[in-house]
């Protein structure tokens, strides 16, 4: 039994004390010390939920791609060798037991269409490389003084216009202030007899108003427009005098489109007038009234002056117009100057550049087609028989030939996305399921054009032949082959450090580099990684090269665990979203060209 200190033992007694006369008290205050201690050891207890990260670095390397296929070792060693081309068979240089090299010919085919498109192919390709050519080259000195004189020349006929444009308005103002005048005595004198006590335009309008009415509106209409032209002339006027011959483009711009515009209501003022003093010799006539004796004379002056106004809104207006096509000359000159002087446009040089690609891969084809039309045996063996005869017309996949192969071979299998990578020449491993210790290399002896439909799915044959026999390996046996399908060298990182997004890859990089994170666990940051875009180009089963986006020493994410108690594989690789469907396990034909952006 614990004997407790006498000051302890008394404060415990009491604490026992009050406990027991207020129980309640007591229990609630029990319970709150027993959640808060739990609570406490929680917290302490608990597991760390800071998110780790893994890392790789990206570094130059090589990533070979490959494709996995399976298949049998072929029973049969009589392989039919199949046209490529089409046409007149011309030639059958063996007979049945012929042995043949790989790459001898087995029968030739009428090549002229093909040459024909390959001449004709070259030819493009000669007259698109130059036309780039021109297009790249500096511009002959002509060509620029060419352009430089037509330049000089724009620019001499738009002063020329300008000085055109200032003599007309100089003419117009030794003609329109008498215009002016003469349409102000018409309108405002009193000369109208027996109403000289009015003004011209109200004499005539009160001598007819009670005839028709309507006489108000002519007569209102042909001052309104006096007082406008007025106010347009007066100002023209005061500007053509302070402008002188020798101002700017502008100024003499300006001015010539402000004494078109006075010109022009001018010649409306003196239409109105003449309306208005039409209408009133109209009624007078029509009512067999006498006419007053000013009204004619007063009706040919306003004639004769609209006539004079006109010439000179005429030319104005011609003015106006050749200033803005000089303007557009100089422009259009200058442009021209400009572009002789910087070259070609360099959308122009890529579309020309694009234009030769596509010339030079129409050659080749055209190339490839008319050595398609020499038959050549894939592989070494011997003539079991001939199928075709000379000069019949065959198909492209006709069976020229049943050759017996010297060699051993794998007939695989493979659909139509494999296929499209599957080239003729192509290197191989082959293993086997009987033959644990042996691996034999092969190559990619033909791949058949024409593809077999089952049930929707479309695949092609092809066949693998060894490079060196091998005894042990019987007719029938299962076989892996493994076929090089491309290799390329650059920026590379693990596969798993891709992920995809709104159809775009991208991946995450830590900058600066993270600290002891490139092994499991990895570690902790406080910043997050940067999402980073990234094209990509070929993919090989961990690897995957990074065309742009990266540079050697760029840190990625390869793995993410959301605490210590979270840092089992499985959950980390269902939260890493890799394009290349998460963690290193790759599909078949896993050698496939991925593009990002």
């Amino acid at each position: 039994m614990i004997t407790l200190p006498a000051p302890v033992r008394v404060v415990w007694q009491k604490i026992q004390g009050y406990a027991l006369a207020h129980k309640a008290i007591a229990t609630i205050i029990a319970l709150v010390l027993l959640y808060g201690g739990w609570s406490l050891y929680g917290r302490l207890t608990a597991p760390s939920t800071a998110t780790r990260y893994v890392t790789a670095t990206a570094a130059t390397g090589t990533v070979v791609a490959t494709m996995s296929e399976t298949g049998q070792v072929s029973a049969s060693s009589n392989i039919d060798i199949l046209a490529k081309s089409s046409g007149e068979v011309l030639s059958l240089p063996v007979v049945p037991g012929t042995h043949v090299d790989a790459g001898s010919a087995l029968a030739s085919i009428d090549p002229t269409t093909a040459l024909q498109n390959v001449t004709s192919a070259r030819q493009a390709l000669q007259s698109a490389q130059i036309a780039l050519a021109k297009l790249q080259e500096p511009a002959a000195t002509s060509t620029r003084t060419g352009a430089e004189n037509a330049s000089a020349a724009a620019a001499a006929a738009l002063v020329q216009t300008h000085q055109t444009g200032y003599n007309d308005i100089s003419t117009a103002f030794l003609t329109l202030p008498n215009v002016i005048t003469s349409l102000d005595t018409v309108l405002h004198g009193t000369t109208v007899p027996g109403r000289t006590s009015e003004q011209n335009e109200n004499a005539y309008s009160d001598m007819v108003e009670s005839l028709d009415p309507s006489v108000v509106q002519y007569r209102t209409a042909a001052e309104s427009a006096y007082q406008k032209a007025y106010a347009a002339y007066t100002k023209a006027l005061a500007d053509f005098k302070a402008t002188p011959r020798n101002a700017s483009d502008t100024a003499i711009e300006s001015l010539l489109t402000e004494s078109y515009a006075a010109a022009a209501d001018l010649s409306d003022a003196l239409k109105a007038s003449t309306n208005f003093l039409n209408f009133v010799n109209t009624t007078l006539t029509s009512h067999t009234l006498a006419l007053p004796t000013t009204l004619a004379p007063h009706i040919a002056t306003l004639t004769a002056n609209t006539t004079t106004t006109n010439t000179s809104v005429a030319a104005l207006s011609s003015d106006v117009a050749n200033v803005t096509s000089g303007e557009r000359a100089v422009a259009a000159a200058k442009a021209s100057l400009d572009a002789t002087i910087a070259g070609a446009d360099p959308l122009d040089v890529q579309s020309s550049q694009l234009s030769l690609q596509m010339k030079q891969d129409a050659l080749e084809i055209a190339q490839q087609a008319l050595a398609d039309t020499i038959v050549r045996a894939p592989f070494s063996g011997t003539v079991a028989k001939v199928n075709v005869q000379k000069y019949a017309t065959i198909g492209s996949g006709t069976s020229v030939a049943t050759l017996v192969s010297d060699n051993q071979s794998v007939d695989i299998s493979v659909n139509e996305v494999d296929a499209a990578k599957l080239k003729v020449g192509e290197k191989a491993t082959i293993t086997f399921d009987a033959l644990a210790n042996i691996s034999i290399a092969g190559t990619v002896a033909t791949v058949n054009t024409i593809g077999t439909a089952s049930s929707g799915v479309v695949s092609y044959a092809a066949m693998i032949t060894f490079d060196t026999p091998n005894q042990d390996v019987k007719p029938g046996m299962s076989a892996t082959v493994s076929i090089i399908t491309g290799t390329a060298t650059g920026i590379t990182i693990p596969s798993a450090a891709v992920k995809g997004a709104t159809g775009q890859s991208y991946v995450q990089v830590f900058n600066p580099p993270l600290a002891n994170s490139a092994t499991s666990p990895g570690a902790t940051s406080t910043t997050p990684p940067v999402r980073t875009p990234v094209i990509l180009g070929l993919s090989g089963d961990t690897e995957v090269i990074v065309e742009r986006g990266l540079v050697a020493g760029d840190q990625v994410v390869t793995q993410t665990t959301a605490g210590a108690t979270a840092a089992t594989a499985a959950s980390s690789a269902a939260r890493n979203t890799s394009v290349f469907g998460g963690g290193s396990t790759r599909p078949s034909g896993g050698g496939a060209v991925l593009r990002g952006l």
